[in-house]
């Protein structure tokens, strides 16, 4: 043996047990790896591999139905695929398998060579599933069969996508009583920020005008949830027992105040080419009847896919007949000679008038007052309170007006509402407003106008305020029960999805609305001779065999523009069951063009009520 080759043999042996002492390394990291992970990370790991076996589905809460008070459906639920993501999974995916996936979805195409998804849709969700681990995120709302089964026949290429059916609001009588019903979408991000959303999620539907959204909660019901197998691609296999599935409960089901047939009457008698509304009430509990704001809307736009409805959208938003404001809530006008039932009330119970009182300057076509000289709309002569009211005499309230004073006149107004916001259960609704010279200075101090004593002669007639058409309703019929104001409602009823009572609306009396017998009886004297007396403004509202009583009034808003055209009824006079108040804008006077509208209403109310009572005599 050479001197080289036992040099060389404690070199290789070195070598060898450095190689076995690597190898000896490597298996102890693997072994302390598997301990670790087998019993360190035992817990965990079984959790990530059921996460990846196991599916949670939330059970989206049908939305409980509303009705009018006959029971007849207003707004039901119809049901609509969702192609949606789930954002826990996208959110596991690498970057590159995720623009993968994206890139193949924005390449899907129909039958008819169109893509099924919109790539900025499928991008804003992508980004989306960044911060949000649960539930879906829409990529194609109110999908087609067609577009369902092309995705359902390719969900292997899909990993992370899938189909779900949720309920969409469907509206079955269009427009009608669009404005009180309201309508639903999809939560915004300002809103999940507001705490009456809390426990809301990124693409949950929620009420958003009407009493959709007043009664949101009610409505919604509460959501269930389901756990599934899934396989290799995120398709379900199977249902898994025993695993804390929670049935989704429906929401309350809501009995309205509303009589479909009356609103439909109401509708038909208010052209939708006229800007205007109308309400009708029972001033015996504040129940509506009917309500109708024109301009109408279809609210089933926004139940629709996002580019149809975004061009439904877009098109109310800007139309300049603004059509998505509820006029009978949100409109603010001039009452006009209406008014004039508030100044009399105020004459009356300041004891300085009585029914059958003269002014001292008969009507001769208009009114001194200083240097001014204020018209009249005609040539009245010598009247009393009652006749001034059935002619509609400026000159009589001018005067009256003046011995009053604003404070009073607008106290007698408070006593029945004008002024606050009633209350009623829909949002939106307006106070109005009754200026006094503080309220005038504030509102006016950037035009420079200043109160003035001449400006009762304006007000006393109406020409100055500003009044709801509700207020409006609620005036002539809390004056013509003599029995308080009722707040105005229009739910009536909740009830389960068994049809079990869980809630009932109790009326409350929000306003006293007091006022003397003596009053009472001059008021009421005055409206019923404005309809029931020959030469009455209101004439065209009476109806043969029932007392109505009403009041006209045409509002001045614009300068060489037709008024605004008012007119409130109620009936039977001596014992009122409903209260009609109708506003036309720019249509001229009220007497002419909206007291027909009133006599319809009432018309289509008494019809009913009479085939009612002689149902109830045959039983």
């Amino acid at each position: 043996m050479s001197k080289k080759t036992l040099t060389e043999l404690p070199n290789r042996n070195i070598k060898s047990l450095a190689f076995m002492l690597l190898v000896a390394g490597v298996f102890l990291c693997l072994s302390i790896r598997l301990f670790y992970l087998q019993s360190v990370q035992y817990e965990a790991n079984i959790q990530s591999a059921d996460e990846n076996r196991l599916r949670r589905i939330v059970l989206t809460a049908e939305r409980g139905l509303i009705y009018d008070r006959n029971g007849t459906l207003l707004v039901g639920n119809r049901p609509s695929y969702q192609i949606v993501i789930l954002p826990g999974e996208i959110r596991k995916m690498k970057a590159e398998k995720k623009e993968a996936l994206f890139k193949k979805l924005i390449h899907v195409k129909d039958s008819q060579g169109e893509a099924l998804f919109d790539s900025a849709v499928v991008d804003t969700m992508f980004q989306r599933s960044g911060w949000k681990s649960h539930g879906t995120l829409r990529i194609l709302e109110d999908a087609s069969e067609e577009q369902v089964s092309i995705m359902q026949e390719r969900s292997g290429e899909f990993p992370g996508v899938t189909t779900v059916v949720e309920s969409r609001r469907s509206y079955p009588y269009g427009t009608l009583a669009a404005h009180l019903l309201g309508y639903t979408g999809e939560i915004s991000d300002e809103q999940l920020l507001l705490p009456e959303y809390a426990g809301y999620s990124s693409g949950d539907r929620v009420g958003q005008k009407g009493l959709e959204k007043q009664y949101d909660g009610e409505f919604r019901g509460e959501d269930g949830v389901k756990y599934v197998e899934v396989d290799a691609y995120g398709r379900q296999v199977r249902n898994i027992e025993g695993m804390q599935n929670v049935p989704s409960v429906p929401g309350y089901g809501m009995i309205t105040t509303i009589d479909l047939d009356i609103q439909k009457v109401a509708e038909e008698a208010l052209p939708d080419s006229v800007r205007g509304a109308v309400v009708a009430i029972d001033p015996r509990n504040g129940e509506i009847l009917a309500m109708v704001s024109s301009p109408r809307l279809d609210p089933n736009i926004f139940s629709l896919k996002r580019r149809e409805r975004n061009k439904g959208w877009a098109k109310v938003a800007l139309d300049s007949t603004r059509p998505l404001m509820n006029r009978a809530v949100a409109g603010v006008y001039p009452p006009a000679s209406v008014f004039k039932l508030v100044t009399s009330g105020a004459g009356l119970e300041n004891r300085l008038v009585t029914g059958t009182t003269y002014m001292q300057k008969p009507c001769t076509g208009g009114y001194t007052f200083g240097a001014r000289y204020q018209k009249c709309w005609g040539t009245h002569g010598n009247l009393n309170l009652v006749n001034a009211l059935r002619l509609s005499c400026d000159v009589y309230f001018y005067q009256l007006g003046l011995m009053l004073g604003m404070e009073r006149i607008n106290e007698f107004g408070y006593r029945f509402g004008l002024g606050h916001k009633l209350g009623i259960d829909i949002p939106g609704e307006k106070q109005g407003w009754l200026p006094d010279s503080i309220s005038f200075n504030e509102r006016n101090k950037r035009s420079g106008w200043r109160w003035a004593r001449g400006l009762i002669l304006n007000l006393a007639i109406g020409q100055g305020q500003l009044v709801t058409p509700l207020q409006e309703a609620v005036l002539a019929g809390s004056i013509a029960t003599g029995k308080g104001v009722y707040r105005p409602h229009l739910m009536k009823e909740l009830r389960d999805v068994n049809g079990n009572l869980v809630g009932r609306y109790i009326p409350e009396k929000i306003f006293e609305g007091n006022m003397s017998e003596s009053t009472h009886r001059a008021l009421l004297a005055g409206m019923d001779s404005v309809v029931n007396h020959p030469g009455g403004t209101g004439k065209r509202a009476a109806i043969p065999g029932i007392r109505v009583g009403g009041k006209s009034g045409s509002g001045e808003w614009k300068k060489g523009e037709k008024t605004h055209a008012w007119f409130v009824a109620v009936a039977p006079l001596e014992n009122p069951e409903i209260a009609v108040a109708v506003i036309q804008e720019a249509q001229g006077g009220g007497g002419s063009k909206s007291a027909p509208v009133c006599r319809r209403v009432m018309e289509a109310y008494f019809e009913k009520m009479h085939k009612k009572d002689s149902t109830e005599v045959k039983k």
